[in-house]
């Protein structure tokens, strides 16, 4: 366990003694970037909020990782410390957490499509590195996790769209991101674009409040704005889509 300190968590909002949490989780990185330079994401944040989403974390960083072709951190991972993780005790729930997620398709005996975006577990954690980020980028924090929608990516987004939103990442091969302000949907606070090793991207939004989240959702704003998003977007090739 790292240093305790008295702190504002980043998550929650509570002053807590709290400890320096990774906002992408740990086990996302392959041992070959222990020496990397770049510097991690970290925020202040109390021991619930830190070890609450554990287990979800490393289900998403499995999942995510035979959502498409690899790249060499992901192969890197999966001759290491995934597999290896699978030979554990919990090895084979795991497995099969990841089993019901996936569907064989009829046209190419032997494959399987992964659905992350419909594993409320995956979502969560997503939404938690959404929360994270809102706070490092000195944006609207605490945030409760009710005030933010996640998915999958399903259309790709225009090069004009991308245009407008900040460009980071955290290793460009492990998760790069963008973001912006949102100004034209009352609501809405905030935009996300998140890719985890180039090619798996989830889309996150930031409501001003739990309330206004359900309210929308309700009367069906919110399908009807990841409807008109989805047209938006549907234009020039940036970001590729999660095909699901």
């Amino acid at each position: 366990m790292g240093k305790r300190f008295v702190a504002r968590c980043a998550l929650c909002g509570e002053v807590r003694l709290s400890t320096r949490e990774h906002v992408i989780p740990r086990g996302f990185y392959p041992p070959s970037k222990a020496s990397s330079r770049i510097q991690r994401i970290v925020i202040p944040a109390c021991g619930p909020c830190n070890n609450g989403t554990a287990d979800d974390d490393v289900h998403l960083r499995n999942v995510i990782s035979i959502a498409g072709t690899a790249n060499a951190a992901v192969t890197e991972l999966w001759d290491g410390p995934i597999r290896r993780s699978l030979r554990l005790g919990d090895g084979p729930r795991r497995a099969a957490e990841m089993m019901r997620i996936m569907t064989p398709p009829t046209e190419r005996p032997g494959m399987f499509r992964i659905y992350p975006g419909k594993d409320a577990r995956i979502l969560r954690s997503v939404r938690k590195i959404v929360r994270g980020l809102s706070f490092h980028h000195g944006l609207r924090w605490p945030l409760d996790d009710d005030q933010v929608f996640c998915d999958t990516l399903r259309a790709p987004v225009p090069t004009v769209v991308l245009n407008h939103m900040t460009e980071a990442h955290a290793e460009p091969d492990i998760m790069n991101y963008r973001y912006a302000t949102v100004t034209d949907s009352p609501g809405i606070e905030s935009g996300w674009l998140l890719r985890f090793y180039e090619r798996t991207v989830f889309i996150g939004m930031v409501f001003e409040s739990a309330q206004e989240k359900r309210r929308q959702e309700t009367i069906g704003e919110l399908g009807r704005f990841e409807t008109r998003l989805e047209t938006v977007i549907n234009g020039e090739t940036g970001i590729p889509s999660v095909r699901d």
